[in-house]
């Protein structure tokens, strides 16, 4: 994988983007270690934006509500991206076209 410049990408990304962080409350089960990094996207344009930079570069791990996830003790190396309530939404685009978030 390429090096990615963190330092550019939370400057790009401000709050939305949190570096070696916590996702021990981000589950169920209140496990876990922490995130290199972690993305909350509001919505599919931030999504988009922030998978372009780091696509390549780092895992990514797409986190819903977090009811059937648990995590290591110790730190995902990669990209943790909880997607907000926005993305959680059905609509009928045409008779053989439905777009569903999670």
């Amino acid at each position: 994988m390429k090096n990615l410049d963190i330092k550019k990408l939370s400057f790009e990304f401000k709050d939305k983007l949190k570096i070696n962080h916590d996702i021990k409350k981000k589950n169920w089960f209140n496990i876990g270690g922490k995130a290199k990094l972690f993305f909350k996207a509001e919505n599919l344009n931030e999504l988009k934006n922030f998978i372009k930079k780091i696509k390549d570069k780092e895992k990514i791990f797409v986190l819903g509500a977090g009811s059937n996830t648990l995590f290591t003790d110790g730190v995902y190396d990669g990209a943790v991206i909880k997607l907000s309530k926005n993305f959680n939404n059905i609509s009928k685009l045409s008779n053989e076209i439905i777009i569903a978030g999670s």
